[in-house]
């Protein structure tokens, strides 16, 4: 039996009856990628750094102190440092007036000088008192105004208490905060950790817990 010419172009022929290979499983269709889009991941943004972590004190994130709840603390706490100067001075004022009518003098010099001792008198105590009473409570974490509102002044790395010592370097960098037309202190409105310059120079922070 003579076979069958080639088909032209020059295949194969198909085979005899039929015989197709069968398809593969599955319907020969590659398996879909695995869950989740099987896409890798993006590459990282240019430059090459990663976001600042927040800082954790005793494994817990913080949360700082803002500017204007730092700024009532303050207020209240003016308050109660000029209480005891305020009664000390008006014992002193009265003592001088009389002590003055007494002697007759209250019209003269001596009387001006006395009054204006007394003056500079209260003054100097009513800054011994504002200095002891931020650097002893500093000192221990929270002012009497700090507790209502749940702020301690804290180390910047540790989270500690800060000691009388840093206490009073805070101090002196709140007033150099303060005679700068109070920039310093406004400063911490806009930083990211709601430091002042007196919490930078102290190494310090507020936080609110």
């Amino acid at each position: 039996m003579q076979s069958p010419p080639p088909p032209p172009g020059g295949f194969p022929p198909p085979p005899p009856g039929g015989d197709f290979p069968p398809p593969p499983p599955g319907g020969g269709y590659p398996p879909p990628p695995p869950s989740g889009g099987g896409y890798p991941p993006p590459p990282p943004l240019p430059g090459g750094y990663a976001p600042a972590p927040v800082p954790a004190y005793g494994g817990q994130q913080v949360r700082y102190g803002g500017f204007w709840i730092r700024f009532v603390a303050v207020f209240i706490d003016g308050i109660i440092v000029s209480i005891p100067v305020f009664i000390l001075g008006f014992i002193l004022g009265l003592a001088t007036a009389v002590a003055s009518n007494a002697s007759g003098n209250s019209n003269s010099s001596g009387a001006n000088v006395a009054t204006t001792g007394v003056g500079l008198l209260i003054d100097l105590i009513g800054l011994v008192v504002s200095i002891s009473y931020f650097v002893y409570f500093w000192g221990r974490g929270q002012t009497l105004a700090m507790r209502l509102f749940h702020l301690r002044v804290a180390d910047a790395t540790t989270g500690q208490p800060i000691g009388y010592g840093r206490a009073g370097l805070r101090y002196v960098g709140y007033f150099l905060s303060a005679i700068v037309c109070y920039i310093g202190l406004i400063w911490a409105a806009f930083d990211s950790r709601k430091q002042g310059w007196h919490d930078k120079i102290a190494s310090t922070v507020v936080l609110q817990e």
